[in-house]
């Protein structure tokens, strides 16, 4: 997790002339509870259960800030639907997304890390942010176009 996600937001906000009002930090708040990939609409839908003058502007308006200050990480499936997910520094993931069922797997392997940190060095690059999808069929899927 990351080491406090306000405290990093409130520093971005500051440097790109933002203020951290209570709406964004109830939205902050509500995004680093969810351990899982998430829709907006459905998350909208859940924090408004609880306050429901947020805002769909305003939710929009802070996941796109979020997504900005490295807080937050986007995953796009092939049929046009996008999924969030809390981002942790120097925890990177990929992902493999089934094209059919849109079912989201997270690879975590360290030899991936390794590989891309040597590359970069092997060319003089300096990352700043990684995001790596693989699309396809998933297994289950693929058993099913199989029929």
């Amino acid at each position: 997790m990351i080491k406090n996600p306000h405290k990093v937001f409130e520093d971005y906000l500051s440097a790109n002339d933002g203020r951290y009002t209570a709406q964004k930090r109830a939205i902050v708040d509500e995004i680093f509870k969810i351990k899982t990939h998430f829709e907006v609409d459905d998350f909208i839908d859940h924090v408004r259960i609880n306050d429901n003058r947020l805002s769909r502007a305003t939710v929009y308006r802070t996941i796109k800030q979020l997504l900005d200050a490295g807080l937050l990480q986007k995953i796009a499936t092939r049929d046009g639907k996008v999924f969030y997910e809390r981002s942790v520094p120097d925890k990177h993931h990929d992902h493999v997304i089934c094209n059919i069922c849109g079912r989201i797997f997270e690879i975590k392997e360290d030899v991936i890390d390794q590989y891309v940190t040597e590359f970069c060095d092997r060319i003089g690059f300096l990352p700043e942010y990684r995001s790596l999808h693989i699309y396809g069929q998933c297994n289950k899927c693929n058993k099913k176009t199989k029929l």
